[in-house]
């Protein structure tokens, strides 16, 4: 009876090309990624806001999270994120986050907030693509 179940589950997983596992790890990468950006959230906000300060200006806007996009960017063990942040006067902000892994544990290395043009020169350059 083992033998024949054993069969049947190697029979099955032969069944399976390899566009459904790599979906499957396409989307824990997604939900790991996801968890470590909620965990430097929850270090960096103060009162319910990520604080960030205009260097060129000296100027502390406090930043709220309103949505999360889906879209994933990898730069070779770099991976982006990005969402919107709103500003306590309503102006909206695109914010990136930078993530890698070390020690089995990713974490975000770099945010950068209402500052698109790096990101958009390493598209361009090829440097950062879509994660598919």
């Amino acid at each position: 009876m083992r033998i024949r179940l054993a069969f049947c589950a190697l029979l099955a997983l032969a069944l399976f090309d390899g566009v459904g596992a790599q979906a499957q790890s396409l989307a824990e990468l997604r939900t790991t990624l996801q968890a470590a950006l909620q965990r430097n959230l929850g270090r960096s906000m103060l009162g319910g806001a990520l604080p960030h300060v205009d260097l060129k200006t000296g100027t502390l806007t406090r930043f709220y999270p309103t949505e999360n996009h889906q879209v994933i960017l990898k730069m070779g063990e770099i991976y982006v994120m990005c969402s919107t942040l709103m500003s306590e006067d309503g102006r909206e902000a695109l914010v990136d986050y930078y993530i890698t892994q070390s020690d089995g544990r990713f974490g975000v290395i770099r945010t950068e907030i209402d500052n698109r043009a790096p990101l958009r020169a390493l598209m361009e350059a090829g440097h950062a693509t879509r994660l598919e």
